[in-house]
């Protein structure tokens, strides 16, 4: 059986598993196995691959960042940060939909693992008065954490895209630009699309005032902004920063013992464990395993129409690894000499791009989607139903934007 059939047959298992709501840890560690057996790896390699997969250093500072994004957040809501700087931020905006927008908008700014969790404790305390099912609180911070993902060159997909292009960063970030407004336009207006805003009862603030809230806002999150500093300035791994920040808000603001112990209590979820596991350990498979390269090779000798591998391969990459990087890493190096030949070259690559993205966005391997959607309770067959008109209208604007080139430049 070709590898790509194979990958095919393990993506239809994981759907129909998710379809009938077999825990998603089970799903992908089971997946993660039958992968292997696939592609003739011994049991003693499945064996081998699944202990380095889970012991991974990469997996255990994964694990902890997470529990330590719990951690964190319990605190913050204990000391009545996290309540406060909401409070800030609703008074600035007069809408509960705006700031539920913009935290994880704001927290997407950068490229942290794990971003998604780190702003879905302060979704949750902002859309509170909005009534939202877990299904819509997971829809509006997974997807407004990743609306900056085409565009901001602090993003790798970004970097690997201009390298490869042989172009400035800042030329791929103004070809992908049209996704990123895309992204931003669909989640105000179908994220939002049946969510009614309580009026509000204030006027708005003159500009010292808010500019003085807005301080408000900032400083009762400062522990959460030191955490970010830390990560993306002084390349020091999330967990370690979480540990840190929560080490100091404990010894702030003198908690006691057992309340501390509490929130540690409170704050482990096995489940999350068990999950990052098999997204990891699904990941090992495919490397050692090769698949991911059997694939692409299969799909650059198939004689498909190059706009059909343009879209088919990254689409089909990101939506087996959850993860941009690969994406733009595995597929677009075989798909260069296709951009080379067209005359929209960047037209068709922001194409590719997309496709991938769009790949990625849906996911079952994508980590902020299955630790948003385990924080939330919510089901996972609801939340795609959330995600896949957002994501096609996301896609057909980079299809929509090549015509545009072409007809523009009158080539093909």
């Amino acid at each position: 059986m070709p590898g790509t059939l194979k990958i095919v047959l393990i993506i239809a298992i994981i759907i129909i598993l998710i379809r009938f709501k077999v825990a998603l840890s089970i799903t992908l560690l089971g997946s993660a196995a039958l992968l292997g057996f696939l592609f003739h790896l011994s049991l003693l390699q499945v064996g081998t691959s699944f202990v380095q997969g889970g012991l991974a250093t990469e997996t255990l500072l994964l694990i902890a960042a997470l529990l330590l994004i719990l951690f964190f957040s319990a605190l913050m809501k204990e000391t009545g940060n996290m309540s406060r700087a909401i409070s800030a931020l609703r008074k600035v905006f007069h809408d509960a939909r705006a700031t539920v927008a913009i935290i994880p908008a704001v927290i997407g700014l950068l490229p942290i693992v794990g971003g998604a969790m780190l702003s879905a404790p302060l979704v949750a305390e902002a859309s509170d008065e909005l009534k939202l099912s877990p299904e819509r609180r997971t829809f509006l911070n997974y997807w407004f954490r990743h609306v900056w993902e085409y565009i901001l060159p602090t993003y790798p997909g970004v970097i690997i895209s201009a390298t490869i292009m042989s172009v400035p960063v800042a030329q791929i970030s103004l070809t992908n630009l049209p996704l990123s407004v895309a992204a931003i336009a669909v989640g105000i207006f179908l994220g939002f699309r049946t969510v009614q805003a309580l009026p509000s009862l204030n006027d708005p603030l003159p500009l010292p005032q808010a500019l003085k809230t807005l301080g408000s806002f900032i400083g009762n999150l400062s522990p959460f902004f030191f955490v970010l500093l830390l990560t993306l300035y002084f390349k020091i791994h999330l967990a370690y920063c979480l540990a840190i920040a929560a080490l100091g808000v404990i010894l702030f603001y003198r908690l006691p013992g057992s309340v501390v112990r509490r929130l540690g209590k409170e704050s482990l979820s096995w489940e999350i464990v068990f999950l990052i596991l098999g997204v990891m350990i699904f990941k090992e498979i495919l490397e050692t395993s090769g698949a991911m390269n059997s694939m692409a090779r299969e799909f650059a000798q198939v004689g498909l129409p190059p706009v059909l591998l343009m879209i088919a391969l990254p689409f089909v990459l990101g939506l087996i690894t959850g993860y941009s990087n690969a994406v733009a890493g595995l597929s677009f190096p075989i798909l260069f000499p296709f951009f080379q030949e067209s005359a929209h070259p960047l037209g068709c690559l922001m194409l590719a791009f997309g496709a991938g993205f769009c790949g990625t966005l849906l996911s079952p391997m994508h980590a902020c989607l299955v630790m948003t959607q385990e924080y939330y309770h919510a089901d996972l067959n609801r939340i795609y139903r959330l995600l896949i008109l957002p994501v096609s209208i996301v896609f057909f604007t980079g299809v929509g934007f090549l015509l545009i080139y072409i007809w523009v430049g009158g080539g093909g």
